[in-house]
């Protein structure tokens, strides 16, 4: 754990419920944050929430998590009129909402295209445009990119493309926003160990770790920690 306080500090993770958004989320918690989490599995952010409450020792009031589908504007907009109604403000916004496949461009197929941009693009513009209503004097919105964004990817041309836009999307937030002292930034991961790559990881260990200088795969941890450097 680094050492940051975020003591009264309100922090919003998009698919907080798994992978790296549970763990944005823990290190948040362990910096004194109060967390609110979302995700559209509602089992899975009461399984998650209550976890962390338990794990953490927290009072109920530390965690909290909303239902929500990022990818539709109606679900977004209401669930953060219903977090303004209870906490009035937010300070951070974090953007981790994303999916991930495989797909050869030959055999791409319609819905897979809408369904890879809707929750990586779509999701992140819509969680940056209703957290700005949130903000205070000051803000600050995290977008959670990928190395494929910069790197090409073989069997990943949706994927890359995508995360490549949040970059692009980041820069023009950023500039738009500077003025009104809301930060904008992109962290890009390496190769990290989730429960949405571990079976791709663990099929292709040796070919995926001989270009890494470190020489191992990227834990959760490791993302969470720049996060909260960022925030």
């Amino acid at each position: 754990m680094i050492n940051i306080n975020f003591k009264n500090k309100i922090i919003i993770i998009s698919g907080g419920g798994t992978g790296i958004g549970l763990q944005i989320a823990k290190s948040f918690l362990e910096a004194q944050a109060k967390v609110i989490i979302l995700g559209r599995r509602k089992n899975i952010l009461q399984k998650s929430t209550n976890n962390l409450t338990k794990e953490l020792k927290l009072s109920k009031n530390r965690v909290a998590c909303f239902e929500c589908n990022m990818s539709v504007e109606e679900s977004v907009s209401k669930v953060f009129k219903e977090i303004k109604s209870k906490f009035k403000y937010i300070d951070v916004m974090v953007n981790n909402s994303s999916t991930w496949s495989l797909d050869r461009i030959n055999e791409l197929k319609d819905e897979t295209i809408d369904y890879h941009f809707n929750n990586i693009f779509k999701s992140t513009v819509l969680g940056t445009k209703f957290s700005l209503n949130l903000f205070g004097k000051t803000g600050s919105i995290i977008n959670v990119g990928s190395f494929s964004g910069i790197m090409p990817m073989k069997n990943g041309s949706v994927y890359s493309a995508l995360k490549s836009s949040i970059i692009s999307f980041t820069r023009s937030s950023a500039e738009e926003y500077g003025d009104k002292n809301i930060r904008v930034n992109c962290l890009i991961p390496g190769v990290i160990r989730t429960p949405m790559t571990t079976k791709y990881i663990d099929e292709n260990l040796n070919k995926i770790i001989e270009p890494i200088a470190l020489n191992r795969i990227g834990k959760t941890e490791d993302v969470a920690h720049a996060v909260l450097f960022l925030a």
